[in-house]
């Protein structure tokens, strides 16, 4: 804590503001004072020659160093854009509904906006195709934070409901390649602690962030904060660009190539899901147990204010703070289990921890025990903790080469699309028809994921070499990673 109070002064502040000011460049400090351990190379892939920002091979700089390096700048990308993800995730609907007094139908919008971006999950995969993933990457966090800028001007809800939107979609497609960008960043072995470490840099300070903006805008403290919060959060996410484009791969990228036709986009999704069997129960499982998520937790967050009486803090900590908090505590865990298990019964244990946090909720609200809602939340962040990094982590694992990750991202991405849409909506059905037992559905279902996983067992842990032929289409280059 000395180290911090002599290099940053603001450390010592208590002033709420100073938390946006002094995390990233602590996460500076505890990245550089990482354990050697978490880059130490195996002797079996020692000699890579790693590239560097512009994909040059740089074949004095060792493997070591050079991981040691991407995890440095990354992980200070993902601490700034943590910032930015915070105020368009998390804060926006609070903003929205508290200060701006925005409707239901703007709510629903804002809510919806990312689901919707990873719908279109090929739309991107096409562009990384045609720009290179790097680019991708660097273009969408550039365009995603620039709507934020105008926040300063902004006093009505449709036009704060507008803003968030289009940098809630453009981010989508950030995210689709940034995990597209794992495999040619990170040796294989490394994916799981890596993953869990960037996770954890990305939550320590989104959820500062997000409790910092919440706080500031109650109307007795300073309700028209978010016109000068969104300014900075933007600023922030484009100084993350800075550290993101210092990236070094560890291989040489094929050219950008021109994106086919959407025939060829159909079959090559048909090759993957009927030739890589691992991958396709895998997606199923998936499905199944955030459907679970989105089919319930808004229905849990009525039923607990309308039949425990929690106040709206109560809420805000119980049903959303403390999940956050242990999700990002539990990330790093689950990096190093991921890596010693594998990503197939990595699932297997969130599908069962989901399971039991969701019999909590339902038996809290039907018992009228409190308690069990806290149990729940605290399962509910270590389940996230793990969906977290499989979710980064499912198309670069299974994809069987680099440039197959694209087309598995794409398929990844709509699946996610699809729920993220129509599950809440089905929840509500369910739960005007059946009232609480729509919780206990949403266990039966997480089980269902369990049984999946279970049957997928017989197909290993993946990748299928032959998931996808050397080339979908001879007359068409496959999909790069970054533009050479």
């Amino acid at each position: 804590m000395a180290r911090l109070c002599m290099v940053f002064p603001q450390a010592e502040s208590a002033r709420p503001w100073g938390v946006l000011y002094n995390l990233p460049w602590v996460m500076l400090v505890l990245v550089q004072s990482m354990p050697a351990a978490v880059v130490a190379v195996p002797a079996s892939e020692e000699g890579s020659a790693p590239s560097s920002d512009d994909g040059s091979s740089h074949p004095g700089c060792g493997l070591e160093a050079t991981i040691r390096h991407n995890l440095i700048v990354e992980s200070l990308y993902s601490a700034f854009t943590g910032i930015f993800m915070g105020m368009i995730l998390f804060a926006a609907p609070v903003i929205a509904c508290t200060t701006l007094n925005a409707s239901t139908t703007e709510l629903t919008i804002i809510v919806s906006a990312f689901p919707c971006g990873a719908f279109m999950g090929p739309l991107w995969a096409g562009l990384g195709r045609r720009w290179g993933m790097k680019s991708l990457v660097l273009t969408m966090a550039v365009l995603a934070n620039l709507p934020l800028l105008l926040m300063f001007l902004v006093s009505d809800s449709a036009v704060f409901t507008a803003l968030i939107t289009i940098s809630q979609l453009l981010h989508s497609a950030m995210r689709m390649g940034q995990s597209s960008m794992y495999r040619a960043s990170y040796p294989r072995s490394y994916l799981g602690r890596v993953l869990g470490w960037l996770t954890f840099c990305t939550f320590a300070t989104m959820v500062p962030t997000t409790l910092l903006a919440g706080w500031l805008a109650k109307p007795e403290v300073m309700p028209s904060s978010y016109q000068w919060l969104y300014p900075l959060a933007a600023v922030a996410g484009l100084v993350g660009c800075l550290f993101y484009r210092r990236l070094r791969l560890l291989e040489q990228p094929p050219a950008a190539s021109a994106p086919g036709s959407i025939t060829e986009s159909l079959a090559g999704i048909r090759k993957v899901l009927f030739s890589d069997r691992a991958y396709m129960f895998f997606q199923m499982a998936f499905f199944l147990s955030g459907s679970a998520f989105f089919l319930s937790m808004h229905i849990t967050l009525k039923l607990s204010k309308d039949r425990l009486n929690l106040s709206p803090a109560e809420l805000a900590l119980w049903l959303a703070v403390l999940p956050q908090i242990v999700l990002a505590l539990s990330t790093l865990a689950w990096g190093h289990f991921l890596n010693r298990l594998g990503i197939v019964r990595a699932r297997l244990i969130i599908g069962l921890i989901m399971t039991i946090y969701l019999s909590c909720y339902f038996g809290g609200i039907t018992l009228g025990l409190p308690v069990l809602i806290w149990c729940g939340s605290i399962l509910r962040g270590l389940a996230e903790g793990g969906g977290q990094v499989t979710w980064a982590l499912a198309s670069v694992h299974f994809a069987p080469r680099s440039e197959d990750v694209p087309m598995y991202n794409g398929i990844h991405f709509v699946l996610n699309g699809i729920r993220g849409l129509i599950m809440p909506a089905v929840g509500t059905v369910l739960f005007l028809a059946t009232g609480q037992w729509t919780i206990l559905m949403a266990a039966g279902i997480a089980a269902g994921s369990i049984l999946v996983i279970v049957f997928s067992l017989r197909y290993g842990e993946g990748p299928v070499s032959s998931a996808l032929p050397s080339k979908v289409d001879t007359h068409h280059p496959e999909p790069e990673l970054e533009a050479a």
